[in-house]
């Protein structure tokens, strides 16, 4: 799914960011791996929600990983 239209980049894309990520990328960091800025900022809070989304979901599997180790 689109979520910046001014940049045109998906929420794949964003996961795939915050996946290779060190830690809670902050939402200027998804910007610029790739390769633009905020704009009109309309989709900053959808960004800022798959960030959170994907962390927790990361988390939650490594979580479960070392409980089953």
């Amino acid at each position: 799914m689109i979520v910046c239209s001014c940049n045109v980049f998906s929420d794949a894309e964003i996961r795939t960011v915050v996946a290779n990520s060190a830690g809670r990328p902050r939402t200027s960091r998804i910007y610029a791996s790739l390769g633009c800025a905020a704009k009109c900022g309309r989709c900053a809070h959808t960004v800022n929600a798959i960030i959170d989304e994907t962390c927790a979901a990361l988390l939650s599997r490594s979580s479960a990983r070392s409980i089953k180790h």
